[in-house]
């Protein structure tokens, strides 16, 4: 049975390559365990949108763990915690309730930031 957790999250906001980056941090509340982290990503985008802010950018389109497009640095480790495994495969029971959980674009040279974590 899914329980909810309650985190910070600090997500990167960069809006191109040559530009300043920056964290914005959100309290998110009462996400399912069993969320993948990207659909927990498509809820702050849900909330953001709702607010009249700007979505946070990332890649998401395959979501079935074959790409590795979603490449994101998640708490300083390459797709997250979980070990041999891509970020969409990554559910937010991995993470416990009150924890802080920051979000930052895959750096690299030859994969400049186009925007947020969007490389």
């Amino acid at each position: 049975m899914a329980k909810n957790i309650s985190f910070t999250l600090k997500y990167w906001k960069q809006n191109g390559p040559k530009d300043e980056g920056r964290f914005d941090t959100r309290e998110m509340k009462n996400i399912p365990d069993d969320t993948s982290f990207l659909e927990m990503l498509d809820i702050l985008n849900e909330e953001l949108i709702s607010e009249g802010s700007e979505p946070f950018v990332f890649d998401h389109d395959c979501r079935e763990g074959i790409c590795g497009m979603c490449s994101l640095y998640i708490n300083g480790h390459p797709h997250g915690p979980a070990t041999g495994a891509t970020t969409c495969q990554l559910y937010m029971r991995r993470f416990n309730d009150g924890d802080v959980i920051t979000v930052e674009p895959w750096r690299s040279a030859a994969y400049p930031v186009i925007k947020d974590c969007m490389v």
